[in-house]
């Protein structure tokens, strides 16, 4: 029976060292918390987000199966964590854990949980049996840490309180439906970023994370922008902690010119993913209590996936 962590429980986490298979890139590029630490938070500290499950298992290699989902509160989506142990195939036995994560999202206040996960991959299977949807194609990938095109003179500034409005019409403007609505704008107090400015127009904007890991970087430039190579060689120039870390790209399946720059420039592109959504009850039950007649019928994704191929 799947339950939630608790201390007797961590003596056995030194076994799933090295065999977890992460589900946020954010984690995985940017903050890379230890299996340990994030599980002692989910059991010390609830505020912190973490939230761990098991499912027991007789084994004598693995005791159980483990996830783990993080979610901050007030936030509409939350987001799984990852899934242990990563050479376990037993897949309804992690359906259970994965549903039992929903249903702890869904209790904190999240109205979806999301995930990126790896193409004809166990854990993509998994997620489709626990109920989650594919909204996006992506990959991840990694800066040279030079890249010489251009004179580096294309503006790019950090983001500025007063610009919110302007990057949130411009977030608007030129991504798909189905993501937008899906992911979060960027509204935040907090928001990080900088952007880009062409006849004083805003011409791209890059969300930017940055960790003790490396910094993972979600780039929106203008589609009718020229001389892509050049903003994203600028882009890496005006960048802090740059010389530090290494930097990371997340380019999704309608971003082609993006992607084609990103060979020109010699960056390593790392496996396809998706990126997948599950919608929880609480959503559901707050979307028929706010149902507006003549609008019953329209799907959640509206927008079909782009399959366009990487071209070199």
């Amino acid at each position: 029976m799947t339950r939630k962590l608790v201390w007797k429980d961590l003596a056995a986490l030194p076994r799933f060292q090295n065999r977890k298979t992460v589900l946020d890139n954010s984690l995985q590029f940017v903050f890379n918390p230890g299996i340990f630490s994030s599980s002692l938070l989910s059991i010390i500290s609830p505020a912190s987000g973490f939230y761990s499950v098991l499912e027991p298992l007789e084994s004598n290699k693995y005791p159980y199966l483990m996830g783990q989902v993080f979610h901050i509160n007030g936030h509409c989506s939350a987001r799984l964590a990852f899934l242990a142990p990563s050479d376990n195939q037993d897949l309804q036995g992690f359906v259970r854990v994965v549903s039992h994560l929903a249903s702890a999202a869904g209790e904190r206040g999240a109205f979806q949980i999301l995930a990126e996960v790896a193409e004809n991959s166990p854990e993509e299977e998994i997620l489709y049996q626990a109920g989650f949807r594919p909204y996006a194609e992506q990959q991840i990938w990694k800066l040279p840490p030079r890249i010489s095109y251009g004179d580096c003179k294309k503006s790019w500034i950090p983001l500025n309180p007063e610009d919110r409005d302007l990057v949130l019409s411009f977030y608007q403007r030129i991504l798909p439906g189905q993501v937008q609505r899906i992911e979060s704008p960027p509204t935040t107090p907090d928001l990080q970023g900088m952007i880009s400015w062409k006849d004083g127009c805003v011409v791209g904007y890059a969300a930017t994370q940055f960790g003790p890991k490396g910094i993972l970087i979600d780039v929106f430039l203008d589609p009718d922008l020229d001389f892509v190579d050049e903003y994203l060689s600028a882009l890496l120039f005006h960048l802090p902690y740059r010389n530090t870390r290494d930097v990371f790209l997340r380019v999704r399946s309608y971003q082609q010119p993006l992607a084609s720059a990103l060979l020109r420039v010699d960056a390593e592109p790392g496996p396809r993913q998706k990126a997948v959504v599950k919608r929880l009850t609480v959503y559901y039950n707050a979307k028929q209590t706010f149902r507006v007649q003549g609008f019953e019928n329209q799907p959640d994704i509206t927008t079909p996936i782009s399959h366009t191929k990487y071209k070199k």
